[in-house]
């Protein structure tokens, strides 16, 4: 990662959204065999210079393209000149929520086809259609996309508590403790048993962990069915990403450091957050 996670973050949501409109022009595009006259006005609001930047005839083929070509270079120009677009263009792209807006354009596509819909609908009543439409199975794409968000959730915590499975001590810290505690004492539990079981002379496994947290944090999605689709969008979001990357940092520090106080969980996260990659030369 190029940039603080709150930078991309807010850039990242803002370019799913945009994902959305792009989509939703072009299948209102499709449907009417061009622009129509409000449509252009929603676009001069919302992206200025772009319908007058279209000096050719109507063609929805182009349309889409076209939009997303100015979404590029006008929203998001300034990733492109700090050299992260194609990173935002990557994952924004992968995200559960753009795949769910793709499937659901998609679906449009068929059916305006088949029947033409009584009424276009706006973008947000558009965009909230999407969200609805099932992504797998009877999981909708918003259930999706909350499911993979709490599993990352629960990923941070791991990720956070990993330098314990691997030094030798038997007992846990004490704000590690307090906080686990507060939060999940069904996870403390599990965590205080796992680092003692040195004591009787077996293994610690950190996967372990993670399979707890599937048990508890996925147990729907498993029931149901799309356990492995909310965990395939879990290792293409950039959040994901980040853990796996400062990972072995965050590791290799602590065990370096091993008399310093154990970081809180939210000290932890900032840091895990603002964390940048160096730059190859």
């Amino acid at each position: 990662m190029q940039v603080p996670w709150d930078r991309f973050h807010k850039a990242y949501e803002k370019y799913i959204r945009w994902q959305a409109f792009a989509l939703w022009v072009r299948a209102i595009a499709e449907l009417e065999g061009g622009a129509p006259s409000w449509l252009k006005a929603t676009l001069r609001k919302r992206c200025p210079g772009f319908v007058e930047e279209l000096d050719r005839p109507n063609k929805p083929g182009l349309l889409g393209p076209e939009l997303l070509s100015w979404i590029h270079n006008q929203a998001f120009g300034f990733a492109k000149q700090e050299g992260w677009l194609d990173s935002l263009v990557f994952y924004g792209f992968r995200d559960t929520r753009s795949q769910g807006y793709w499937a659901y354009w998609e679906n449009c596509e068929s059916e305006w086809k088949k029947r033409v819909p009584p009424s276009v609908p706006a973008f947000e009543q558009w965009k909230r259609s999407a969200l609805n439409f099932n992504l797998q199975g009877d999981a909708s794409c918003s259930v999706v996309a909350k499911a993979a968000e709490n599993f990352i959730d629960f990923e941070v915590l791991a990720y956070w508590l990993r330098p314990l499975f691997q030094a030798p001590t038997t007992q846990l810290p004490a704000n590690v403790t307090l906080e686990l505690g507060q939060d999940s004492p069904s996870l403390l539990e599990f965590v205080s048993e796992e680092v003692s079981v040195a004591n009787e002379g077996k293994s610690r496994s950190w996967q372990r962990l993670f399979n707890w947290g599937r048990d508890h944090v996925l147990s729907r999605a498993n029931e149901e069915g799309w356990l492995d689709c909310v965990l395939r969008q879990t290792e293409i979001h950039p959040r994901h990403v980040r853990l796996v990357d400062y990972a072995p940092l965050w590791c290799k520090s602590r065990r370096r450091n091993t008399a310093l106080p154990y970081p809180y969980l939210r000290q932890w996260q900032r840091d895990m957050e603002g964390y940048v990659r160096a730059s190859r030369k």
